[in-house]
């Protein structure tokens, strides 16, 4: 029962903010513009391939954040590969999806500032754009959970600085939820052939990048990321 309130929370929180994307899918024209992927962290991969085709688990402390938070920096800086035009309300985007971000987080029990939950949320909403299907609460969940105890994380914080790892954590949650909505979003009011086409491209990008390796293998089920043949 408490697993049901807190999946029918989750989807109200992002149903509730769809409706608010679709004024920032003017977003459409901008993902026209630009298929780049929206972080761009070196040796960002958290997942091997040996983990995503067994499911393999270990036992792993979680990442810490001991950076003070950067939102509207981190929101600014992601909003920079849009048009000039645009960047002041894709800045206020980004800061909204951070809050729906933090909102989803504490309904899923997840503790404040978990970069495992933000990592996850950055895969699971490129996929709901790449796969063009969503993803229920429990795959979602599947994934954080897959991510804690595969190490992945906790490896990236123990080689960058304390002030990158916050940045990852806050630009990851960003444009996870970001995605998320826009998947929402496309689902109440298709967007044009190219600017679906687009946001799919800049998704598989994100994929790659977060993942090492071919999106079109990815699944995302009950048991985490797997890949298929």
């Amino acid at each position: 029962m408490r697993r049901l309130r807190q999946a029918a929370l989750c989807a109200a929180l992002l149903a509730a903010s769809a409706a608010r994307a679709q004024g920032y899918v003017g977003l459409g024209l901008d993902y026209s513009m630009t298929t780049a992927p929206m972080i761009n962290f070196a040796n960002m991969a958290v997942m091997n391939n040996n983990a995503m085709n067994t499911g393999a688990r270990s036992r792993s402390k979680p990442a810490r954040l001991d950076a003070p938070p950067a939102v509207q920096r981190n929101a600014q800086e992601l909003a920079r590969v849009f048009p000039a035009s645009s960047q002041a309300a894709m800045t206020q985007a980004f800061q909204h999806s951070m809050d729906i971000y933090q909102q989803i987080a504490a309904k899923m029990g997840w503790q404040r500032d978990d970069l495992d939950g933000a990592m996850a949320a950055f895969i699971v909403g490129n996929y709901m754009v790449f796969a063009n299907r969503d993803v229920p609460d429990e795959e979602f969940a599947a994934v954080a959970e897959q991510l804690r105890q595969g190490g992945g994380t906790r490896r990236l914080a123990e080689k960058q600085s304390a002030g990158t790892i916050r940045n990852l954590y806050e630009k990851s949650a960003m444009v996870g939820a970001f995605m998320a909505l826009a998947y929402k979003s496309q689902q109440q009011k298709a967007q044009p052939e190219q600017v679906a086409a687009n946001l799919r491209n800049s998704a598989r990008e994100n994929l790659k990048l977060v993942l090492g390796t071919d999106p079109e293998r990815l699944q995302i089920d009950e048991r985490g990321v797997m890949l298929v043949k």
